[in-house]
């Protein structure tokens, strides 16, 4: 199936837009950082399986999220601020892509914490150069997720409690928009996309 049209425009401006890392006082761990510095990689391998083999719905999900361009980074930070109707979806690994149903997350300030479902996510945003970077901790509901600076060095995503890294590219599309991209996370797929929406 040939690449949609938006999608094909979306890859390009990110990967434009990925200049070489600042990483100024950013605490991201050593790991993590790799992954924002492979993001392209990565991206680029989800989405080829998402568009081979997803569902037409899903793919019409995807590419609705990857619609629109970025604010500059300062300026998408200040219109973060709020709830949230958040939607995850899933690219390659164990399925070509899955997409979940709505799911409600809150930002406040630099704060982010994905409130509902099964599986969570809470942590910080940093301004990095001209992005925004998202490092926080995954858990399981129920759970009480430490912060990202302390998760241990060595992290067992099948352990008990679950509690791994989540750390993802932050773009703000509007002020009703956004998303946050995940590369090459702990569990399950090449690429979690939270579609955020209000």
């Amino acid at each position: 199936m040939p690449m949609p049209l938006i999608l094909r425009h979306s890859l390009f401006a990110i990967c434009a837009a990925l200049p070489a890392a600042v990483w100024a006082d950013l605490p991201i761990r050593e790991d993590d950082r790799d992954r924002i510095a492979h993001f392209d990689a990565s991206f680029g391998h989800a989405i080829h399986q998402a568009l081979s083999g997803g569902e037409p719905a899903d793919i019409a999900d995807l590419t609705g999220a990857m619609r629109g361009l970025p604010l500059p980074s300062p300026q998408g930070l200040q219109a973060l601020s709020g709830d949230w109707s958040c939607q995850m979806m899933k690219l390659g690994g164990n399925l070509p892509l899955v997409v979940y149903q709505t799911f409600s997350c809150r930002i406040s300030g630099t704060r982010f914490t994905k409130l509902t479902g099964s599986q969570r996510s809470t942590g910080t945003l940093h301004q990095d150069g001209d992005r925004l970077i998202y490092l926080g901790t995954a858990y399981i509901a129920g759970d009480t997720a430490p912060d990202y600076a302390d998760l241990p060095d060595l992290v067992d995503p099948h352990a008990t409690p679950q509690r791994v890294p989540d750390v993802g590219l932050v773009e703000v599309i509007s002020p009703s928009r956004a998303r946050i991209m995940f590369p090459d996370p702990h569990l399950e797929s090449d690429l979690n996309l939270l579609y955020l929406t209000r």
